[in-house]
């Protein structure tokens, strides 16, 4: 897949959700999702949730577009993986779901998506990632800008780091859809991923990861960004399982939360700092395997 084409995927997917973010507003608006504040609440104001409705429709969109004009290698097993498990974060929206229901939800999706793109190993990659990967996501979800920005850097990672080629079409996607997502939930979130879009930019990673792994790529490259991610989220559960909380409540805990909160800095600076860690640990994974070290 040639540059440009991979630019027009970026271009389109950012054009698209940022176009389709207000578009969808009346909608969710007319569903109830509206995020009032409470204690556990990093914000002040009442705020639209369920805005990964735009970055999905952003997605699709564009590849229905690039294929109608002739783009092949899309990878449209993930796409439809993908937007199945942003459907699931659209009902987690809507109504309550235990969390046993979404896990095995979870864990058919990513077998669906393993199992179509390669064969056992693979099926289990996927089912064991996407639960985990997705889970992480919605949990580091906590304030204006950071999923957005991560999966901006991972989608920068994916595009410019040599992987499998429908990983690399998938990176170009999530790149613009993170981008045109920004406008609307960052530095002041006038909208909300919610569930729906913690889920869809869960899936893209994992799917990215799955489809490099299929590929004879570097699945660990593409997992590298995550890292930081897990570190907060590992962090925090052994935190609170130490002293006897319920895992599945709501909290204000995770590292990136207690820290904006501290004087001087604030959402826009964390979300910016994980990205940048984001980017850093897949920088230095990169030089490990460029000088032969692994």
């Amino acid at each position: 897949m040639s540059a440009g084409v991979l630019a027009a995927l970026v271009l389109g997917a950012a054009v698209l959700t940022v176009a389709a973010a207000p578009a969808l507003a009346p909608l969710l608006r007319s569903w109830g999702l509206v995020d009032v504040p409470n204690h556990r609440s990093s914000h002040e104001t009442p705020t639209l949730r369920g805005g990964g409705l735009a970055p999905l429709v952003g997605v699709l969109l564009t590849a229905v577009a690039a294929s109608a004009f002739g783009v092949a290698g899309l990878p449209w097993t993930a796409l439809g993986v993908c937007a199945a498990t942003a459907l699931l974060g659209l009902i987690v929206d809507l109504r309550d779901v235990s969390p046993l229901v979404r896990i095995v939800a979870l864990l058919l999706l990513g077998a669906v998506l393993g199992s179509v793109l390669g064969g056992v190993g693979t099926a289990l990659l996927a089912a064991l990632t996407l639960p985990v990967v997705v889970t992480v996501v919605n949990f580091m979800d906590g304030i204006n800008g950071i999923t957005a920005l991560t999966a901006a850097a991972w989608g920068l990672v994916a595009l410019l780091g040599g992987v499998a080629p429908p990983a690399v079409a998938l990176g170009a996607l999530t790149l613009g859809a993170a981008l045109g997502f920004l406008p609307w939930n960052l530095p002041r979130a006038r909208m909300f991923l919610g569930d729906c879009g913690s889920y869809f930019f869960g899936a893209l990673l994992t799917a990215g990861i799955v489809l490099a792994q299929a590929g004879g790529g570097r699945p660990l490259f593409l997992a590298a960004p995550l890292l930081p991610y897990l570190v907060d989220t590992g962090v925090t559960l052994v935190r609170r399982a130490a002293r006897g909380e319920r895992l599945v409540d709501a909290h204000r805990e995770h590292l990136y939360q207690r820290l904006s909160r501290r004087p001087g800095w604030g959402h826009t600076p964390v979300a910016g700092l994980w990205a940048a860690a984001a980017l850093l640990v897949a920088g230095i994974w990169w030089l490990i395997r460029h000088n032969g070290a692994t």
